[in-house]
């Protein structure tokens, strides 16, 4: 991370100044929009968890080096490197780039700091970019880039936003370069419709960019090209409320809630009612069915029935795509918000700035990032992902600049809070103040200001969230008022003054939220929107979400804000998942069935192991071992089987008791072993890297996920 002191101080002194800055909130057709955010730099973030990590995430990508987010650009056409460095993983790999997504984000923050050394990298950056398109009009990172669909929409809306956010017009240029030789030879074949596959995936997201880019042109190509890609066999079963499942066939989660963002686009662009009802349904449909209590989905980045989606609880750590999943989300909710008036899409928002991106660690020094969240009914951690510059590095400064966006809409019938964080922002010759610890605090205060005036006549809404069965209660200047319910928003009208208080108070209290509302399992413990967590022990506490008892079984400690004690569980304290630090292992959701999985701490390794993610561990060195101890009836083995694994050798109390051949044609075949033993007595289990292998496998790794003693 070169010159990043000097980008620090540079961030620090140009934050917050807005002279001379550019931005331009897009909007299709007002006519279609019952209400709209306001400009990124209307309003400004004041010191609070979202505030300080939008600033953490300025001064990260800020100090990326230029030429070497260049360099393969800049080797494909000849150009000098500048003695620039590969940033390795998905990057220099040109896997799902993420180019175009840093040009976004770059732009994006640039809209809500005014930090000009935002803009001049945006700048310099689409400037020598642009020196690489060849005359053909390819402009990818390498000559053979993975996913050239994906990329080249990505690209797309980075350009956009260079020019809607950073005022950069030579962008638009560019744009109908690369428009032009995708036209000509991006593969329209959908064979992907409904599947991840190599090569032209995630076509199905292509729509939305290009609308944009209409909408900021006028030109009928980027209307054209749009259509082509429009997900109509996907969208068409939300329209008619149908089954996705229906088609035994695997949706990634994140592309599959990301192309909804096309279809609302589709909407705005022809007022089709067809694409609104595909939107609204499918929302509902993930909140139903597909959501998780913090709001996230998509376990192992597939949507999945009630059933599996339990069933992962227990045999993966991969959960949900933090970084992309939260951006897809907030595009959505806010084009719902925007296109129906109604307050219940900003719950998802304000979950996914707690729960999701915001409950967020910083990215290692080396483009590292907390790629999945961990929600494991039995040992979850907050880690990052083992490869360098995943899609989720593009999507990350996307996210966190959008939270600005979010917090507060216009519209006819007035003002309307969406987020309660500490803000500022002006409307109507209105100035208002929002002062909050939420949610570590049920109090917001809102400070009107008038300037020259006595009093104003105006309508202030306030998101009343679906968590909320009773109250809240709301005084303005001490007094209560009783506000009118509309589209669950609480509707203020009255003649404003100059520094009146409104205060609302909402009823925030401990509840257990079931994944599957008929089963009492797995089950977790809210606050609020907030997810909470216990640490980790090796009692499983299959008995703290007792709906009954839950105001006496746990105790506030007093200065920590929402944290717990438990009654019958002296070593067990509750507080907020988004709390929990990087490694550091947590029960989010409760799950008997998993109580039998080896806790890692459990674990002896000899030899050489690597780790995929949180999934598996893996070694090749022959003799190298992972031991564990149990006491039961026996033990269960979760492996992994692959083109590229050899033989485990299996012992028990010093015995060998199995040889498993852990070869697949097919990469992730996982499967169990069970072993029986008499007795109770403590026992030991050693797996380890057999010196012989099938002859049809390319080498000698031995994959293991863990292991479940067995009751």
């Amino acid at each position: 991370m070169r010159n990043l002191i000097r980008i620090t101080l540079i961030l620090l002194f140009t934050c917050n100044c807005s002279q001379g800055q550019v931005t331009h909130q897009q909007v299709f057709d007002r006519n279609k929009l019952l209400l709209e955010p306001f400009e990124y730099n209307q309003i400004k973030l004041q010191d609070s968890p979202l505030k300080r990590q939008l600033d953490e995430v300025m001064v990260y990508y800020l100090a990326i080096s230029n030429d070497d987010l260049l360099k393969g650009f800049r080797e494909r056409v000849g150009l000098p490197t500048n003695d620039a460095k590969n940033l390795g993983g998905w990057y220099t790999g040109d896997r799902f780039h993420v180019f175009g997504q840093l040009l976004s984000g770059l732009s994006r923050m640039y809209a809500v700091s005014g930090n000009e050394a935002l803009k001049i990298k945006v700048n310099t950056l689409i400037e020598e970019w642009a020196k690489c398109i060849d005359s053909t009009g390819y402009f990818y990172y390498t000559k053979k880039p993975n996913a050239p669909h994906y990329t080249y929409e990505k690209i797309v809306g980075g350009l956009v936003d260079a020019y809607v956010f950073a005022g950069n017009k030579k962008a638009l240029n560019y744009l109908n370069v690369i428009t032009d030789w995708a036209i000509k030879n991006l593969d329209r074949e959908r064979k992907y419709a409904f599947n991840q596959g190599t090569g032209n995936t995630e076509w199905f997201t292509l729509s939305e960019n290009l609308y944009r880019a209409y909408r900021v042109t006028n030109d009928k190509k980027y209307l054209d090209f749009g259509k082509v890609w429009e997900y109509t066999d996907y969208w068409n079963i939300y329209a008619s409320n149908g089954s996705i499942f229906d088609i035994p066939i695997r949706y990634h989660a994140y592309s599959h809630l990301n192309t909804l963002s096309s279809a609302a686009a589709a909407y705005l662009i022809s007022g089709n009612e067809k694409y609104k009802a595909t939107i609204k349904n499918a929302y509902d449909f993930f909140q139903n069915e597909e959501c998780y209590a913090t709001g996230g989905f998509g376990p192992g980045e597939s949507l999945l029935t009630k059933k599996d989606l339990i069933n992962s609880l227990q045999n993966t750590h991969s959960i949900f795509e933090t970084q992309c999943g939260s951006w897809a989300i907030f595009k959505l909710s806010k084009y719902l918000i925007e296109i129906t008036g109604d307050a219940k899409y900003g719950d998802w928002i304000e979950k996914m700035t707690i729960n999701g991106i915001g409950a967020n660690v910083p990215m290692s020094s080396n483009g590292q990032v907390f790629y999945y969240s961990d929600y494991n009914a039995r040992e979850g951690s907050k880690f990052y992902h083992g490869d360098l510059w995943t899609c989720c590095t593009g999507t990350r400064p996307q996210a966190v600049a959008e939270y600005a966006n979010l917090v507060y809409f216009k519209g006819k019938e007035g003002f309307f809070v969406n987020l309660y964080t500490p803000s500022k922002t002006e409307w109507n010759n209105i100035s208002i103040i929002q002062s909050t610890k939420f949610p570590e605090s049920n109090e917001t205060v809102f400070t009107i200001g008038l300037k020259g005036t006595k009093g104003k006549n105006a309508a202030l809404h306030f998101r009343k969230p679906l968590w909320v069965k009773e109250g809240p209660v709301i005084t303005v200047n001490g007094s209560l008022v009783n506000p009118t319910l509309m589209n669950n928003w609480m509707q203020l009208n009255r003649q404003w003054k100059d520094g009146d208080k409104i205060k609302i108070v909402f009823p925030m209290n401990l509840y257990v939220d079931r994944l599957d509302k008929s089963k009492e399992y797995p089950a977790a413990i809210m606050y609020g929107p907030v997810a909470m967590a216990v640490n980790v022990v090796d009692e499983y506490p299959a008995d703290i979400v007792k709906p009954e008892s839950i105001s006496s079984d746990f105790i506030a400690v007093a200065n920590k804000p929402l944290t717990y004690k438990i009654k019958n569980h002296p070593d067990l304290t509750l507080r907020p998942y988004y709390q929990f630090a990087l490694h550091e292992p947590y029960m989010l959701y409760v799950d008997p069935a998993a109580k039998g999985r080896v806790l890692e701490k459990n674990l002896i390794f000899a030899g050489r192991w690597g780790r995929s993610g949180r999934n598996f561990f893996y070694s090749q060195e022959r003799g190298a071992s992972f031991t564990t101890s149990f006491t039961g009836k026996g033990i269960r083995l979760f492996l992994r089987k692959s083109p590229d694994s050899g033989n485990a050798l299996i012992t028990i109390d010093g015995k060998k008791v199995d040889l498993v051949d852990l070869y697949s044609p097919t990469i992730n075949a996982s499967f169990t072993k069970e072993y029986k033993v008499v007795g109770d007595a403590k026992h030991n289990i050693m797996v380890s890297v057999a010196d012989n292998k099938n002859s049809e496998s390319k080498n000698t790794f031995v994959n293991i996920f863990g292991f479940e003693i067995l009751e």
